[in-house]
């Protein structure tokens, strides 16, 4: 047990980590739970996405406050009270939603990104970002970028009453390895930015696929997931099909090719199916988005002796539409809840359209 909590201390207690740190420590959560020695994990990317974690560093430091502020996380309890039956349909319906979508010149997503913890003076901080894009589904056409920095939050309704009893303060000092030895972490928004992507190569982490042939993708959910599953295994060895490591993988990619990859449509009933089919799939009604919306949440909970993390999504039960997506991993047995690493984006946005791209104005 000491081992496992030091493994957890070393992934956890460290403020404002790098995307990649958090990649690595999602990946060693998973196989903590696997009991196998750490491999390099698979995290979403898209060409540009470099651009991303440059420009909302401190967001991107994949890590919200809760994922979503209506219901606990693993060890909970709530999350794992669900029907699995319950959650297969909810994914067909969405699988039937997706299919019969006109697909325009952009999949446009907007998503709000939390991450966190953030340890303070006596609290801790969500750090917060808006991410908007918009991806050409012709291969000769440009994709865009739009972005802010929307500033940092308390993580939780504790956090945010240790807050206004110090002052409410806007501006926080921490430390960092930079050559300063210490970065502001500041309240207010920043400026919002519009860029066009490089030629794009999306689902990166499972090493690439260029516009031509995300329209060329299997619209069969087994050759789609055995595509998805031999290219996981390439990169993360640990993360055969059918281990915990290889379902959340898997899990993971679906949901970027959902929500970072401008897909066909039938495409995109396929992913909804390829999740269906995953083993363990619970749902849960009436969770809260990060945006007050009320939803249903699919999981794909991994339970081990040391740590528990589990991944999921928010539907609209009613569209589909999907409202957020997350991950959350903790300690568990005795010393659930001593630590905490999750990230959720909400998405304000995912749809189809043949708009103009402009920079985001959420705040």
């Amino acid at each position: 047990m000491n081992e496992d909590l030091q493994l957890v201390r070393e992934l956890l207690d460290t403020p404002g980590p790098t995307a990649q740190a958090t990649f690595q420590a999602r990946n060693k959560l998973t196989t903590a739970i696997q009991g196998r020695p750490s491999r390099r994990t698979l995290r979403p990317a898209l060409a540009g996405a470099g651009a991303i974690v440059t420009a909302t560093a401190a967001v991107l430091a994949f890590s919200l406050a809760q994922p979503d502020a209506g219901t606990r996380g693993p060890g909970g309890g709530t999350a794992t009270q669900a029907r699995q039956l319950g959650a297969q349909d909810f994914l067909l319906a969405a699988a039937t939603t997706a299919g019969t979508q006109k697909a325009g010149r952009y999949w446009h997503t907007e998503a709000v990104v939390m991450h966190g913890p953030v340890h303070v003076q006596g609290y801790d901080l969500a750090e917060r970002a808006i991410v908007g894009y918009w991806l050409a589904k012709d291969p000769q056409d440009a994709s865009w970028i739009g972005q802010r920095d929307l500033g940092y939050r308390p993580f939780s309704q504790e956090d945010a009453r240790k807050w206004v009893a110090a002052g409410k303060p806007t501006n926080w000092t921490v430390t960092s390895d930079d050559a300063a030895g210490h970065r502001t972490l500041r309240a207010a928004p920043g400026k919002a930015t519009l860029s066009k992507l490089p030629a794009s190569m999306f689902l990166q982490s499972l090493g690439g696929f260029n516009a031509a042939e995300v329209n060329a993708l299997p619209t069969d959910p087994a050759r789609l997931a055995k595509l998805f599953q031999d290219r996981i295994v390439q990169r993360a060895s640990a993360a055969l099909p059918g281990t915990p490591a290889g379902d959340a993988n898997l899990f993971q990619a679906m949901t970027d090719l959902l929500v970072q990859v401008p897909a066909p449509p039938a495409v995109r009933a396929t992913a909804f199916k390829v999740i269906a089919g995953l083993p363990g799939i619970a749902s849960q009604e009436h969770v809260t988005d990060g945006e007050g919306r009320d939803g249903v949440r699919i999981t794909l909970l991994q339970r081990g002796a040391a740590v528990e993390e589990a991944n999921s999504i928010i539907l609209d039960p009613a569209t589909h539409e999907i409202f957020a997506r997350g991950y959350r991993g903790q300690v568990a047995g005795a010393d659930a809840g001593k630590a905490v690493k999750s990230n959720s984006e909400t998405f304000l946005k995912t749809e189809w359209t043949d708009a103009r791209p402009t920079a985001p104005t959420h705040s």
